[in-house]
């Protein structure tokens, strides 16, 4: 495998705990870190021209890690 690949892997994995352990976490400042980690990658994204699909955020409101408002499970 290609170091860059494994980069990559290690950076989606990065996007999936941050997704994840955010929502988990909605509306606190744990969420906010993970809310600015996510936008800052999908910042970059954009200026790499890089699709969000590419990241594991295409679809994903970071906005929702502010709320308090959790979805019924």
């Amino acid at each position: 495998m290609d170091k860059r690949d494994g980069y990559a892997l290690i950076l989606n994995t990065m996007v999936e705990v941050a997704k994840k352990r955010g929502m988990d976490h909605a509306g606190d400042d744990y969420a906010l870190a993970c809310y600015q980690i996510l936008e800052a990658a999908i910042s970059e994204a954009e200026v790499w021209g890089i699709p969000r699909s590419d990241i594991g955020l295409e679809g994903f409101d970071t906005n929702a890690l502010l709320s308090t408002k959790r979805k019924a499970a």
